[in-house]
């Protein structure tokens, strides 16, 4: 079986400042990948910065619950809360730090929440199929009727073995 990954380049590094939060998890790879892919679709002009308001709708994008509030607090616990516009090495900072707090079983959890588009707590062929190709991947009918057949039960996968699959990694 392939994995199918998101797509694109990221360099994990930089010149952070010191944080007073305690480091949480490293970023996997397509949490890498998807913080600089939110940035260059919010710098579309590709300027090299996005602005304040620009961060909390990425921070959305990716699953988190936040309010202005919550970014002003990110900011000033990163030495930022005067910056008006972000350029990509703050913004992945910032980024990193609100995703390192999430525990691994979280982001297989609300990968699962994704892909259960119809919300019936499992996941049918018709639902991948249409998640794949939202996801403009190309994978075979075949391919993913044997994904549900060799992980789920019924034609469906439920989320306990949805959790059962991404831990096998």
């Amino acid at each position: 079986m392939q994995h199918h990954g998101a797509h694109g380049v990221f360099l994990f590094g930089g010149h952070d400042k010191p944080s007073t939060r305690p480091r949480g998890r490293e970023l996997t790879k397509d949490e890498s990948e998807g913080i600089l892919f939110a940035f260059e679709t919010l710098d579309p002009e590709r300027t090299g910065f996005v602005s304040r308001k620009q961060l909390k709708v990425a921070l959305r994008a990716l699953g988190f619950d936040v309010k202005k509030a919550d970014v002003i607090e990110l900011l000033s616990r990163h030495g930022e809360e005067s910056a008006e516009r972000l350029d990509f090495q703050t913004f992945r900072k910032l980024v990193a730090d609100q995703m390192s707090q999430r525990s691994i079983l979280d982001e297989h959890r609300r990968a699962f929440q994704l892909f259960d588009v119809l919300g019936q707590g499992a996941i049918d062929f018709v639902s991948l199929k249409r998640v794949v190709r939202s996801l403009n991947m190309d994978i075979p009918d075949e391919e993913l009727q044997d994904m549900v057949h060799e992980f789920g039960k019924d034609g469906m996968i439920n989320e306990q073995d949805w959790l059962a699959i991404m831990s096998a990694d």
